[in-house]
C-alpha cells in the first residue's frame, strides 16, 4: 500500500510523511526530488518560479509518469510506501493512484491541512531555503484556487501544531483502523 501524505503547499505534508514513514518503518518517496529533475526541463519554469505559477499539466504528467515507473522498482522491494505530493488536480494524480493500486495493491490519502496563519509562518521561514520554490506563499494560493476535491474517500490531519503531534494522532488512527481489521 502507498500512504499519500497530501496538501497543499506549507501545511507540513513533507514532514509528517517523512516522520510517519520513520515511525511505521516504510520507506519514504520524495516526489520533490523527481520534481527537481524534471520542472527545469519545462520552458516555462523561470517564470513559474518566480512568480508562483503551477505547472501546466503535461509537466505534471511528466513527473508522475516518471514516479509511477519508480513505483515498479520499489514494488520489487518494499510492500509499503509513504509519498508526498499536493495531489491538487484530479487527471495528473490518477497516475500515482492507478500506479499505487498496480504496483503496491492499494493507496490511503492522508489529506494535510493548516490554517493559513500557520501555513503563511511556515513558508515565510528559513527552514525552506533549500526548497524549489522561490515564491511559496503565491504557489500556496494559486493551488489552492485549482484543487480539486478528491472523489476518493480520505483522512483529514489537521496540522496547526507540531509535526510530531500530527504524526502521533495519525499513527493513533492508523493502529485503531488497524485493530477493527483483526
Amino acid at each position: 500500500m502507498v500512504i499519500f501524505v497530501a496538501g497543499l503547499v506549507g501545511v507540513g505534508k513533507s514532514a509528517i510523511a517523512r516522520f510517519l514513514a520513520d515511525k511505521l518503518s516504510f520507506p519514504y518517496y520524495a516526489i520533490d526530488d523527481v520534481k527537481k529533475v524534471i520542472y527545469p526541463q519545462d520552458p516555462d519554469f523561470e517564470k513559474n518560479i518566480r512568480n508562483g505559477i503551477p505547472f501546466k499539466e503535461e509537466t505534471r504528467l511528466k513527473v508522475y509518469q516518471k514516479v509511477a515507473a519508480d513505483f515498479f522498482h520499489l514494488a520489487e522491494r518494499h510492500k509499503h510506501l509513504v509519498a508526498d505530493e499536493s495531489l491538487h488536480l484530479r487527471r495528473p494524480r490518477q497516475v500515482l493512484f492507478d500506479a499505487a493500486k498496480a504496483c503496491f495493491g492499494g493507496y490511503v490519502i492522508i489529506w494535510v491541512k493548516a490554517d493559513e496563519a500557520i501555513i503563511e509562518q511556515r513558508l515565510r521561514s528559513k527552514a525552506r531555503k533549500d526548497h524549489i520554490l522561490t515564491d511559496p506563499l503565491k504557489m500556496y494560493r494559486s493551488f489552492a484556487k485549482e484543487f480539486e476535491s478528491f472523489d476518493e474517500s480520505h483522512i483529514v490531519c489537521e496540522n496547526n501544531g507540531s509535526v510530531e503531534e500530527a504524526t502521533e494522532s495519525l499513527l493513533s488512527l492508523i493502529r485503531n483502523l488497524a485493530s477493527l481489521r483483526l
